[in-house]
């Protein structure tokens, strides 16, 4: 993992996520040559980003049977959905540039073993969040590879259409494997990047309203939580540039937050849809289509539902931590030390609490609130479809 020793940089949080989309033509790396790295971009989106949904996606019209329909459907909406998601990040690139900047300038007020303690963690839990997708594929890959492997005659890593005859050609199935296999792990770098990167900013923006929490509740109190009632001159204009540096701090949050909906509220969706899709496709292929005896396929729905639910539950998670976290900032700018402080600090103050009293809470589209009662509603619409599924068997 990547850490800084001293002062916590939060931007490292994205330093895995930077990297992959360096990799995959979103952002030219500093020092690059733009216009080969122009080329590299066109080159490998072309390939992969459009090509290899595109393979899915006619592959779709030649299944033979329901099930191959189910099965094909499954793989395609969630490699299509992961693909605009991916075109959402090269289109939101410049406000990740603007977070970086803003990042930057919180990082520089968390002075306190403690602040410096909160963001650092919230560095290594993004990252974590990062590597473990990375581990995930990275299992699905070589899933896929043994298949190929211990099959008893040709097939591909994933049902698609090429338009050639693989199956009798060595030369053409060889040709069509390794395509697959590059395309396979492109998109796989991609999807990390593309699951991870909304909890990532959640977790941080979580994470920096903790340490403005800190940081506003010392206000005019003692090293033992006391609060302090009579402090001199010197003291009552320390407190009030403090606060006022605070409610800097609480803009610049406010800033974040905005750019954050704006960048992951598409993501969020795309990810609500294609989860309710998937469970949808995996449970007509379950109940109604999949032979008994085929323990393989049966595995293939489960993971895929486990899978896509996962990934919604995580954003929901996260983003539940992050609104309960902006409620937190009321009861801290309440919780300071103001009660012996100038009627300036107290102006101040009252207009800051006025403006914490709206939520933040990031929202889907615009409408769907990203948070665990939303989690809990896709569950419950999950088993009614499966419910009626049951009664119409």
């Amino acid at each position: 993992m990547v850490l800084t020793s001293n002062n916590p940089d939060t931007n490292l949080a994205f330093y895995y996520h930077w990297k992959v989309w360096h990799w995959v033509g979103i952002k030219a790396p500093q020092e690059s040559n733009l216009q080969l790295y122009r080329v590299y971009a066109v080159l490998i989106n072309s390939l992969v980003t459009f090509l290899f949904p595109l393979t899915l996606i006619v592959n779709v019209f030649f299944a033979q049977n329901t099930q191959q329909l189910c099965e094909n459907l499954t793989i395609t909406i969630t490699d299509t959905i992961a693909n605009l998601k991916f075109v959402n990040v090269y289109l939101v690139r410049g406000e990740l540039e603007r977070i970086k900047a803003i990042l930057g300038k919180l990082d520089k007020r968390a002075k306190n073993t403690e602040e410096q303690k909160i963001l650092k963690s919230a560095i290594r839990i993004s990252q974590l969040s990062f590597l473990i997708f990375v581990r995930l594929y990275t299992v699905g890959t070589c899933l896929s590879i043994l298949k190929v492997i211990f099959a008893a005659e040709r097939c591909l890593l994933y049902p698609a259409w090429f338009g050639l005859n693989w199956f009798d050609n060595t030369f053409i199935y060889i040709l069509v494997m390794t395509y697959q296999l590059f395309g396979l792990i492109v998109q796989a770098l991609q999807n990390c990047a593309n699951d991870s990167y909304p909890p990532a900013y959640l977790i941080i923006l979580t994470a920096q309203m903790k340490a403005l929490e800190v940081r506003v509740r010392a206000i005019g109190r003692a090293e033992n939580g006391e609060e302090r009632m009579c402090l001199t001159k010197e003291e009552y204009l320390r407190n009030l540039n403090e606060f006022n540096e605070c409610i800097k701090d609480y803009k610049n949050i406010l800033k974040l937050f905005t750019i954050i909906e704006n960048i992951i509220s598409k993501a969020c969706l795309a990810q609500f849809v294609c989860s309710a899709l998937v469970q949808c496709t995996v449970g007509l292929h379950f109940l109604y289509v999949v032979d008994a005896a085929d323990y393989g396929a049966q595995i293939l729905s489960i993971i895929f539902f486990v899978a896509v639910t996962l990934e919604v539950f995580i954003i929901c998670y996260f983003g539940h931590c992050m609104s309960t976290q902006s409620w937190n900032l009321t009861y801290a700018f309440y919780s300071c030390g103001w009660l012996a402080q100038t009627p300036c600090f107290k102006k101040n103050l009252l207009i800051t609490l006025m403006r914490t009293q709206r939520h933040s809470i990031i929202y889907a589209g615009s409408y769907i609130p990203v948070d665990l009662p939303t989690f809990v509603q896709l569950m419950k619409y999950a088993y009614s479809t499966f419910t009626l599924l049951i009664r119409f068997k």
